[in-house]
């Protein structure tokens, strides 16, 4: 066990305050319902899918595959995932946090949240130009850099995990 300890940034919080679990979820929902609107003003059954797929993936199946070998397990982590990870499955081993394929489907599943609203948006804008869809994609846009890459970056730094997740954006 302390072994495994050693890896976890001691620095790190122990749990994250109830301000910055609002902010992300937050965000990480506007970025769901935003990039399901886009999609669906191209197609609307694929802004359904996506909106459908996002919030499966975001509320159970990522809590599990991700969650589960977290030291945040049952914690309030930047998201309070770690606690509704916790009502789904036994916390494992975080050593083994992102182990395997783990890492690459994360970063597929994000990549895609965010690629597929921008590519099918442009898509959607070139075959029926509209302000309005132009201002959907600036949005969306807007609220991706900062739920993946200005708020992650803040985040990162403050977890204990930092130095054993693959996606940290703080090591």
């Amino acid at each position: 066990m302390s072994e495994q300890k050693k890896d976890l940034f001691e620095g790190g919080l122990e749990q994250y305050s109830t301000f910055d679990v609002l902010v992300d979820n937050l965000l990480i929902f506007l970025w769901i319902f935003t990039g399901g609107y886009v999609c669906w003003l191209f197609m609307p059954v694929i802004g359904w899918i996506y909106l459908g797929f996002g919030l499966i993936m975001v509320l159970g199946i990522l809590r599990v595959i991700v969650c589960q070998n977290c030291y945040y397990h049952g914690k309030k982590c930047h998201s309070a995932w770690g606690k509704l990870s916790a009502m789904y499955c036994r916390q494992g081993d975080y050593y083994k946090f992102g182990a395997g394929i783990i890492g690459p489907v994360i970063l597929t599943f994000w990549g895609s949240m965010a690629l597929v609203p921008l590519i099918l948006g442009v898509i959607s804008i070139i075959q029926n130009f509209s302000l309005f869809k132009i201002v959907m994609m600036v949005t969306f846009f807007i609220i991706v850099l900062l739920s993946a890459v200005i708020l992650r970056k803040n985040t990162c730094s403050k977890c204990k995990m930092k130095y054993l997740c693959p996606g940290s954006a703080s090591k």
